[in-house]
C-alpha cells in the first residue's frame, strides 16, 4: 500500500477546461480531415473533385475557429494543460493548411 505523501496538495474547484478540450477535438478533426483528403487524392490520382477542395477549406476554416477558441479557454480560471494543446495543435494545423494554400497557387 501506498502511503500518502505528507505535502501533497489538492486544488479543490479547478477543472479541465471544457473549451480547451472542444479546441483539442478540432484541431485533431482538421488534422484527420487533411490526411483523409491527401488519401483520397492519392487514390484518385491527382485528380481529386471539387469536394476534396471544400473539405480542405472546411478544414482550414475549422483549424481557425478552433485557434480562437483555444486562445478565449486560456484565459479561463482552469488547469491549462487542453488549452495550451489546443492552442498549439491548431495553430501548428492552421499555419500547415495556410502553407498548403500559398504554396498551391
Amino acid at each position: 500500500m501506498r502511503r500518502k505523501k505528507k505535502n501533497s496538495f489538492k486544488f479543490a474547484g479547478k477543472k479541465h477546461s471544457r473549451r480547451g478540450k472542444i479546441s483539442l477535438t478540432l484541431a485533431c478533426l482538421s488534422v484527420l480531415t487533411g490526411i483523409g483528403m491527401v488519401a483520397l487524392s492519392i487514390q484518385s490520382r491527382g485528380n481529386a473533385s471539387v469536394y476534396i477542395g471544400s473539405a480542405g477549406m472546411f478544414a482550414l476554416l475549422m483549424s481557425a475557429v478552433s485557434l480562437i477558441i483555444g486562445i478565449t479557454s486560456l484565459k479561463e480560471e482552469s488547469y491549462k494543460l487542453f488549452p495550451v494543446l489546443g492552442s498549439v495543435c491548431s495553430g501548428l494545423t492552421l499555419a500547415g493548411w495556410v502553407a498548403v494554400y500559398v504554396f498551391g497557387f
